[in-house]
């Protein structure tokens, strides 16, 4: 049986409030940062959440709004989330913060932790990334795949998964060649896979896009990908 419980931790004054689920298992297991979609945490980021601990993760889905600047409608959330997409460095510090909450976890097998982000998240995990964190690997589904501040050889220490969408209007293909560069320039390994018939959101199944074939499809890939 999954364990659940509230992590609270602070960040540049503000309050957050992550949630961490305990697989059964409680010896040295892998780790997992969850990062949520634009929305903020909430039921579906939880449900992915308890995807991965029933894999035997110990899983933080990070809070990274904070407890007072949860969105209630769309607007506040097009607002709270242009806050950390705008200021990337604003996004990998926050991202670090949530990560090292993790990593205090005493169960946790430091080798063996990843970042998993879903489009707002799915960007914020490959910042992550970016910053040298001891990661065994970022994976981004249908995230943002541009950034202000491009890596250099050396800078990005675990390979990367991104999962995107073609013709994304949330991350056009313009971006998608940006990553590549990027990643090539900075001899990173990485594996970018490009789903037509597809739209953004798609392994949400409180958004217009969800496709259930896709999300299994995709989690399948995600998992064995995590497992290597």
């Amino acid at each position: 049986m999954v364990d659940q419980r509230i992590i609270d931790h602070i960040h540049l004054d503000t309050e957050l409030e992550s949630v961490l689920l305990l697989p059964e298992e409680r010896g040295s297991v892998s780790g997992s940062v969850l990062i949520h979609e634009y929305t903020g945490l909430n039921e579906v980021i939880i449900g992915h959440a308890q995807r991965l601990a029933a894999k035997g993760y110990v899983v933080l889905a990070a809070d990274f709004y904070g407890l007072h600047n949860r969105p209630s409608t769309i607007d506040e959330a097009r607002t709270t989330h242009r806050i950390y997409r705008n200021d990337r460095l604003l996004m990998r510090e926050r991202a670090i913060v949530c990560f090292d909450v993790l990593r205090a976890q005493p169960q946790i097998d430091l080798s063996r932790i990843h970042a998993l982000g879903f489009s707002f998240g799915g960007g914020a995990a490959l910042e992550l990334a970016r910053t040298g964190s001891e990661l065994q690997g970022a994976v981004s589904v249908y995230g943002y795949l541009d950034t202000s501040h491009p890596v250099t050889g050396g800078d990005i220490k675990c390979p990367l998964l991104a999962i995107h969408v073609n013709n994304d209007p949330v991350v056009p293909e313009e971006h998608a060649r940006m990553f590549e560069a990027e990643m090539h320039a900075a001899e990173v390994e990485y594996e970018l896979i490009q789903l037509d018939n597809a739209r953004h959101g798609f392994a949400n199944p409180k958004d217009d896009g969800f496709d259930a074939q896709l999300a299994e499809d995709m989690w399948a890939r995600v998992l064995a990908w995590m497992e290597k």
